[in-house]
């Protein structure tokens, strides 16, 4: 399986001695461990180094090619899930995601939706909130440059030119910025899990004397729609609902 390079997240952890050194050395333990071929070992010592709050698409893809190794694909799938909500367009983390869900037992067909809606969801989920912010704080400044350009032109079609293309790059700007806070929520909101339970019977309500209304295997993916007590309302991508206890699933 290909590796995305950790370098990235080397140079942003702190020179001194501080837990960041720490950290680098975990990440430097963990990816001998993966070479060696311990990918239980390597899996525990990235573990470690997200516990202690750092997070990364590098980390995350790392830990998902660990337990994918180890053969525990449900953390695998989780691991490749989190990897993804930081780094949306990543062909490997996507190709990865895609190997994984191959080896879990339930193949559940979304429901279909309109196009528009499939291509706009394609389209906010193409980026980070981070990748999109920076790119309206670029198109900001390009506005901002056009619309310096219309103020000393002294021709009127060079004039014309930059108003509308600065006006144009400003609606860009705000386009780019509102997906970026569609984005943002959506990485914070947590409201996607993974299913550990070897099998759960999802249950008609938060009550394990209540009725089972279908079975799912691990490694499932849901939506987390509500929450009573220790049960969690959860939703298939077919469109079935349901409760599973907390414990049975993680967030993403």
């Amino acid at each position: 399986m290909k590796k995305i390079p950790l370098i990235i997240v080397l140079l942003l952890l702190p020179c001194a001695l501080t837990p960041g050194q720490e950290a680098g050395i975990r990440f430097s333990t963990a990816n001998e461990q993966y070479r060696a071929g311990k990918y239980a070992d390597a899996a525990s010592a990235y573990e470690q180094i997200a516990a202690n709050g750092y997070e990364s698409p590098a980390l995350y893809y790392n830990l998902g090619n660990a337990y994918y190794k180890a053969g525990n694909y449900p953390a695998a799938i989780l691991n490749y899930e989190r990897a993804r909500r930081v780094a949306p367009g990543d062909e490997d983390i996507l190709h990865n995601l895609r190997l994984a869900n191959l080896r879990i037992i339930d193949r559940i067909e979304p429901l279909p939706r309109l196009f528009f809606v499939e291509w706009w969801e394609g389209l906010i989920g193409s980026a980070s909130a981070s990748g999109w912010g920076a790119a309206g704080i670029a198109a900001l400044w390009a506005a901002v440059v056009l619309l310096s350009g219309y103020r000393l032109s002294r021709g009127p079609v060079a004039r014309r030119v930059s108003l509308l293309t600065g006006v144009l790059i400003v609606c860009v700007s705000i386009f780019t910025f509102t997906a970026g806070a569609i984005q943002a929520e959506r990485e914070t909101s947590g409201t996607s899990a993974i299913l550990f339970s070897a099998s759960a019977s999802v249950k008609s309500a938060p009550d394990a004397q209540s009725t089972d209304l279908f079975v799912i295997h691990e490694g499932v993916k849901v939506d987390v729609l509500d929450s009573v007590g220790e049960w969690r309302k959860i939703r298939l991508a077919d469109g079935k609902i349901g409760w599973l206890p907390t414990s049975d699933v993680k967030v993403i």
